[in-house]
């Protein structure tokens, strides 16, 4: 492959695609609080400005636990619809931002160092406004950048410093996640080598975008979930991670596949009851 070939399929790449507006999206992001932050001095030289989400339990208090979403690629944060409305309602406040080139974010492009820029923003901002962040919440692409950005070094910034992590339909490495997307966009497996080639050429190691070696440095809590069918993500990423963290709990569904875990029951007890462990104050989920 030549070089222009390579940075045009490298561009399509980073380059996510509409995301779905689904019924309600728009009323789920006016109950929030917006707010707007920048993202610069990444690597890759891109200035993006990235919309923020808060959305408040019923009874506010100042001990509320806070859940940061991270959501996955062509997505947006509304999409966590399902479990927004059980954390709030069980006491947990919940921020989410769309990531660059998505939602109401600016830009064109993404990629897992912006989007891990970008939690680590958001994050550091409401611990400034006083409400510091008790767990995060990645699903998919987004569970990959949020992993990554409680790591030293991996990718540039200060690693994020939170207790709880939970990951839902992840891939655990950079190969993993480039696999489902070479076949919807009709390439050969082969073309991951320009990609990661091309990644090289822009200043990133994509050999070390990879959780599972790093999996002694994440989050002290850390929940994995993950469904047997999903299509797009193998369970086995999950089922490898679990292996290097014995003590994280797995939990493997049946029947959602990839799409439809954010709106799965199981799910969002798990993660409702996840976001109020060591929190015996809030009222009953």
């Amino acid at each position: 492959m030549t070089q222009p070939d390579a940075e045009a399929l490298f561009e399509r790449w980073c380059t996510p695609g509409a995301p779905d507006t689904r019924p309600g999206d728009t009323a789920l992001g006016d109950k929030a609080t917006r707010g707007s932050l920048v993202i610069s001095g990444v690597q890759d030289g891109m200035v993006d400005d990235i919309r923020t989400y808060l959305w408040e339990p019923a009874e506010p208090a100042a001990g509320n636990p806070c859940v940061v979403l991270v959501h996955g690629w062509g997505s947006r944060s509304t999409h966590f619809a399902a479990i927004i409305r059980a954390l709030t309602q069980a006491g947990v406040r919940c921020a989410a931002f769309d990531a660059p080139g998505h939602g109401e974010s600016g830009g064109t492009t993404a990629s897992l160092p912006r989007i891990a820029t970008g939690l680590r923003l958001l994050c550091a901002d409401l611990a400034q406004a006083g409400t510091p962040v008790t767990a995060v919440v990645g699903y998919s692409f987004g569970g990959l950048a949020a992993g990554l950005a409680c790591v030293r070094d991996v990718i540039a910034g200060r690693p994020l410093a939170v207790p709880s992590l939970a990951l839902i339909s992840t891939p655990v490495h950079l190969a993993s996640a480039t696999r489902r997307w070479l076949e919807m966009a009709g390439e050969p497996q082969s073309r991951s080598v320009d990609l990661m080639a091309e990644l090289t050429r822009r200043g990133f190691d994509g050999a070390r975008f990879d959780l599972l070696k790093v999996a002694n440095h994440l989050p002290e809590r850390l929940l994995l979930l993950h469904d047997r069918s999903d299509d797009e993500v193998p369970a086995s990423d999950a089922e490898a991670l679990a292996a290097l963290r014995p003590d994280a709990k797995l939990l493997l569904t049946e029947r959602f596949g990839h799409a439809r875990m954010l709106l799965a029951r199981p799910v969002v007890q798990e993660i409702t009851d996840f976001a109020r462990a060591r929190h015996d104050d809030l009222p009953p989920s």
